[in-house]
């Protein structure tokens, strides 16, 4: 799977951030090291101190722990020191070349230009992908960000669901119509398998913080259920929140599973 500077830029935050705990907790650490030495079948403690070792009797037990607690911290101190130098080497020296793709995936010329080499490979399934469709008409001022095929979808996360589904040649409509039963919705994305042609549908809850959303996505899932597109067979669903948000690795993971891609 890619690496993107986007989620190297993410982890540099992620392990300066833990360093910034390490560094207030070493200040309470004692000016000492901890060493363990085997004596037949249990260890014996050493303290060592300006370059001198001396026996640490079993009763010092609040200063062992103490002292171990420092070597592990110092420990992983040195591991994220090497990965942030890692991290950015790679940010400085590699760009970010899938921010360089989508913008001539979405340009208005290139993008059409580009249309026949991302079109599925069976032709019923290609026309039904160029095939006209009732789409959502609420809320059309949210559709700002930019999407294959010159059209514009409602967050970050379906542009990425989109662009994959598009580069993977998986036929599918955004925002299509769908009426369970007298009940219209709008799943996110209706898609054809490019192999059988079965329909599945993705829906991605992005706003998982909220009390009352949540609620609306499970009376979405029985709506599902209950009309016979069970969760996990032909009902894909990713979530997020602000914690944890979607990744690309997540959404081609799914791709995979669903679709033999």
């Amino acid at each position: 799977m890619k690496t993107t500077c986007k989620n190297m830029k993410k982890e540099i935050e992620e392990i300066k951030s833990e360093l910034e705990v390490i560094h207030k907790l070493e200040k309470d650490f004692p000016d000492k090291e901890l060493l363990c030495a085997k004596n037949g079948k249990h260890y014996k403690w050493f303290v060592k101190e300006d370059g001198k070792s001396q026996y640490l009797p079993k009763n010092e037990t609040r200063l062992a722990e103490n002292l171990a607690l420092k070597k592990y911290y110092m420990g992983r101190k040195q591991e994220l020191e090497k990965r942030l130098k890692a991290c950015n080497y790679f940010v400085k020296t590699v760009s970010d070349s899938e921010d360089g793709a989508e913008r001539i995936l979405y340009h208005p010329e290139f993008g059409r230009l580009l249309e026949k080499k991302f079109r599925p490979m069976n032709e019923s399934l290609d026309n039904w992908q160029k095939s006209a469709y009732e789409s959502c008409s609420g809320y059309k001022e949210k559709l700002i960000v930019p999407a294959t095929q010159g059209k514009y979808v409602r967050s970050k996360s379906e542009a990425i669901i989109d662009r994959l589904l598009y580069q993977y040649h998986i036929p599918f409509h955004y925002e299509e119509k769908l009426d369970l039963n007298g009940i219209v919705i709008y799943p996110d994305f209706t898609i054809r398998h490019p192999l059988t042609g079965d329909f599945f549908y993705w829906e991605h809850f992005g706003l998982m913080d909220d009390a009352d959303y949540q609620n609306r996505v499970c009376e979405k899932i029985k709506l599902y259920s209950k009309n016979g597109i069970w969760p996990s067979v032909h009902l894909i669903m990713t979530y997020e929140c602000n914690r944890f948000p979607l990744s690309i690795e997540k959404v081609e993971h799914i791709i995979h599973e669903y679709f033999n891609m």
